[in-house]
């Protein structure tokens, strides 16, 4: 047999729910457990406990009867109408041979696919602030790694100067006799993305100045709990393809305005993750035509 499962009102609030042993000691617990309303599943709507044959003959030895019996509240049965503080909603009591209302389903809230991609949007929203936050003037903007070491990272679009004619443009004469650094003007325009095999650091180099670059300075952070920038930045000199073409006035491979080439350097072993930004870079300047 299925156990009992007894609720009582006490100050307009379910109790519950109770053996029928301990609802009756929780009614004589009360002023007045007669007339106090308990209800079960079975029953048509809350009742008197001296209304209630089970109850009564519990409750008889130890409450009085008294003449008159105050009329039945009109309270669902439990969990009918009982707002989200648990407080019991007035109705009117079930006629005879009705059938019990049935509770109304909550409405279904938002599911995890709607919260998912409003994260997703806030991740997206976050990572496309970070890349397009203008960087410190004199400074190229760190680029970090998501993809891990040996990866190459994206480079936005060169921001090419409209007065750069490259070599052999207007008014070209050839490069200076003398390297020189390139001035924080020049030094902004130059992009690229990076990989990092074993000790070594590759950076492809895309020149938007209007010198002739031979070597630049990169300092690196490795990204774990925190960001760790290394004591000084890495010579990285070119590579490749770059060191057969060296121009015939000058013994030192550079790429050239407008060109792409690698720089490479011995940086340590290769970290999880990474940043990396270009500090400063050496090449030479165009000469102007007499």
């Amino acid at each position: 047999m299925a156990r009992e499962r007894w609720f009582f009102a006490k100050d307009n609030r379910r109790m519950g729910p109770f053996p029928r042993r301990q609802l009756v000691e929780s009614l004589l617990a009360l002023p007045d457990p007669r007339t106090s309303l308990v209800w079960r599943h079975g029953l048509p709507a809350w009742t008197p406990a001296a209304e209630v044959p089970e109850i009564e003959r519990l409750l008889a030895p130890f409450a009085p009867t008294k003449a008159s019996e105050p009329a039945r509240d009109p309270i669902s049965p439990a969990g009918a109408g009982a707002d989200a503080s648990g407080r019991l909603e007035a109705r009117p009591a079930a006629r005879p041979g009705a059938r019990p209302r049935t509770p109304a389903k909550p409405r279904p809230g938002p599911g995890p696919l709607v919260y998912g991609g409003i994260g997703l949007a806030v991740v997206m929203v976050a990572l496309l602030a970070w890349l397009l936050w203008p960087a410190r003037p004199g400074k190229e903007a760190p680029t970090a790694n998501p993809l891990g070491a040996g990866a190459p990272t994206p480079f936005p679009p060169p921001d090419l100067p409209p007065d750069s004619a490259g070599a052999g443009g207007a008014g070209f004469a050839g490069w200076a006799d003398q390297e020189a650094d390139l001035p924080p003007s020049e030094l902004k325009r130059l992009r690229g993305v990076a990989g990092w095999i074993g000790d070594t650091l590759t950076i492809t180099v895309y020149n938007g100045s209007s010198w002739r670059v031979t070597e630049i300075l990169a300092r690196t952070s490795r990204l774990k709990n925190q960001s760790i920038d290394a004591e000084a930045p890495k010579r990285l000199l070119p590579a490749g393809e770059l060191l057969k073409g060296v121009a015939p006035d000058h013994t030192k491979a550079g790429v050239n305005p407008l060109d792409t080439g690698p720089f490479a350097g011995v940086v340590g072993a290769a970290p999880s993750a990474y940043s990396w930004s270009i500090e400063g870079a050496r090449g030479y300047p165009a000469r102007s035509a007499p």
